[in-house]
C-alpha cells in the first residue's frame, strides 16, 4: 500500500514546481517534502501513542493524508515568496520609491503631530 500511496501523492505533486533554476527547484521541493515526511511522521506517531488510530493501513493512509496537506501550503508559501521577490528584484527602482515615499509621509505625519501637541501643551491652539 506504501508504494501507492506514494504513487498517488507524486502524482498529486508532480506539476507543483517554482519558478526558479530547475537545480535550486529540486533542492527547495527535497526539503519541503522533507519537512512534510517529518510532521507526518511526527503526527501519525502521536495519534499512535494517544490509540487515535491502530494497525499499520490506517497509519499509513493517516500518514500520506497528513502528508500532502503539509506540503501543500508549505509548497504555496515558497512559490509566493518567489513570485514576490522575482518581482522585487526586477522593479527595484519602483519598490524603493514607494519606500521612500511612505517612509517621507509618515515622517511627515510624525513631525506635524509633535509640532501640533507642542503648541497644545504650551497653551497656543488653532485659529
Amino acid at each position: 500500500m506504501k508504494e501507492l500511496f506514494s504513487f498517488i501523492i507524486d502524482q498529486i505533486t508532480d506539476p507543483l514546481s517554482l519558478p526558479i533554476n530547475p537545480l535550486y527547484e529540486w533542492v527547495i521541493l527535497g526539503v519541503i517534502g522533507l519537512i512534510a515526511y517529518v510532521v507526518a511522521y511526527n503526527k501519525v506517531g502521536d495519534m499512535y501513542h494517544s490509540g487515535m488510530i491502530h494497525g499499520s493501513l490506517l497509519g499509513s493512509l493517516s500518514h500520506w493524508i497528513i502528508r500532502l496537506l503539509t506540503f501543500i501550503p508549505l509548497w504555496f508559501v515558497t512559490y509566493w515568496a518567489i513570485v514576490i521577490g522575482q518581482w522585487i528584484i526586477a522593479n527595484w527602482i519602483v519598490v524603493v520609491s514607494v519606500l521612500a515615499g511612505v517612509t517621507a509621509c509618515v515622517l511627515a505625519c510624525v513631525i506635524y503631530r509633535h509640532i501640533n501637541n507642542k503648541k497644545t501643551r504650551n497653551g497656543v491652539t488653532g485659529a
